[in-house]
């Protein structure tokens, strides 16, 4: 069985950005202190709380940097073979999906949308980082895993394209059925065809449209709705499979060439970010920000 990244990670970190985003714009006045020209906000009253040193500002940032931080131990468990027992590597993903979607949202509210000099290239280079990871899930997600989430090779793929067919063969289906799930199966693509590279990205949204044209045929000639759905859900199993089948080369030579361009703008974003922690500590704003000073 292949393991596909659950959607938790991204609904519950939607929820947080949304929470803090709606907090501070509209429960602490950030909408128009944001909005105000960079020379004016210091007459402000919300400008003790949201610059970047101030009483909310600062701790954003720390919270943002720890984040970012936080989405580092699913690269250490990746590769350490002594961390394999500490639950699944999906589990881990999840996580470092989580912490890389809410990192930068405090950051970027840390900065108070003030950007110049390093602070610049370091925000613009941690948006790069943060898109990439988009595309990397996109990518992780389609190369076929077992349940704690490693890599299956071609053989087993092929096993669960075998073992697909046979559940539908075994299916007690009316022949008008069997004739739209082979309609199906030949537009969806013929057996040992070499997809191209833009079928990686849009191929999955060519399956859904035929599934559901599938399903309305499979209606027009009145039948059973749970026979419908059942019909369709093996026609989807066996057509992800089948492009996981065709796609599972292309995939893992592209999920590498994404970390060979991902890796080193997170190495640089953590020296940056670094370089602006020490650089603040030296300058005060910590003691500013507690009093001290």
């Amino acid at each position: 069985m292949s393991s596909r990244v659950t959607p938790n990670a991204l609904v519950i970190a939607s929820l947080v950005v949304t929470t803090v985003a709606f907090t501070l714009l509209l429960g602490l006045g950030g909408w128009e202190y944001y909005r105000a020209p960079v020379g004016t906000r210091g007459y402000l009253p919300e400008h003790a709380w949201l610059r970047p040193s101030g009483i909310i500002g600062l701790p954003l940032g720390i919270a943002g940097a720890a984040s970012m931080l936080s989405t580092l131990p699913y690269a250490v468990r990746k590769r350490w073979r002594l961390l394999a027992r500490l639950g699944a590597l999906k589990g881990w993903l999840e996580v470092h999906i989580f912490f890389g979607i809410v990192g930068p949202l405090l950051v970027t509210f840390h900065t108070s949308f003030k950007f110049n000099g390093l602070i610049s290239v370091g925000y613009w280079l941690m948006m790069t980082v943060w898109a990439s990871g988009f595309v990397g899930r996109y990518l992780y997600v389609r190369i076929p895993k077992s349940i704690r989430g490693a890599e299956l090779t071609r053989e087993d793929v092929a096993g669960q394209l075998d073992a697909a067919r046979a559940r539908i063969a075994e299916a007690s289906l009316p022949p008008v059925v069997r004739d739209e799930l082979d309609a199906f199966a030949h537009a969806s693509g013929q057996p040992g065809r070499v997809p191209g590279a833009l079928d990686l990205f849009l191929g999955e949204l060519r399956v859904r449209v035929r599934l559901a044209m599938l399903r309305r045929e499979l209606r027009r000639a009145n039948v059973d709705v749970a026979l419908v759905h059942d019909a369709v859900a093996l026609a989807a199993e066996r057509a992800a499979v089948e492009r996981r089948l065709a796609h599972l080369q292309r995939t893992k030579h592209f999920f590498e060439l994404w970390h060979v361009f991902h890796r080193p703008l997170v190495y640089a974003l953590f020296v940056i970010v670094a370089v602006h922690v020490g650089i603040a500590l030296y300058l005060g704003y910590a003691r500013i920000w507690a009093g001290t000073s």
